[in-house]
This record gives structure tokens, sequence and C-alpha cells, in this order.
């Protein structure tokens, strides 16, 4: 009987059904948007996605996508 590998099946999963998204900003920009993050409680990664989100909507709602 094979041993199932847990870390294994997560990677291979993240590997197949995410992708990441990369920018690159000044320093104090960045330095900036994490403190504004922390002192709303909200991660980074919920401002980026509700961007995200809204640039979808918006294009969807001009028939462009």
């Amino acid at each position: 009987m094979s041993n199932f590998n847990e870390n294994e099946y997560k990677r291979e999963w993240k590997k197949e059904n995410m992708k990441v998204v990369k920018a690159t900003f000044k320093n104090d920009f960045v330095i900036q948007f994490k403190n504004a993050c922390k002192s709303l409680n909200i991660t980074q990664a919920e401002v980026i996605r509700k961007a995200m989100e809204d640039t979808i909507e918006k294009a969807k709602s001009n028939g462009n996508f």
C-alpha cells in the first residue's frame, strides 16, 4: 500500500490550479500599502482580489469580456 503524501498532493493541486500575480513598486509605496492594510485589518490579498474582481466586472459590464 502506498503512503498518501498530503504535502505533495497540495503542491501538485496548487501547481495545477493556482497562478501568481506579480507587480513591482517603489519601496515607500509598498510600505504604505502594507501599513494601510494592517491599519484596516485586511490582508493584502483581500485588497488585490477585490481590485481584480472589480476590473473583471467592469470589463463584463462594458461588453469587453
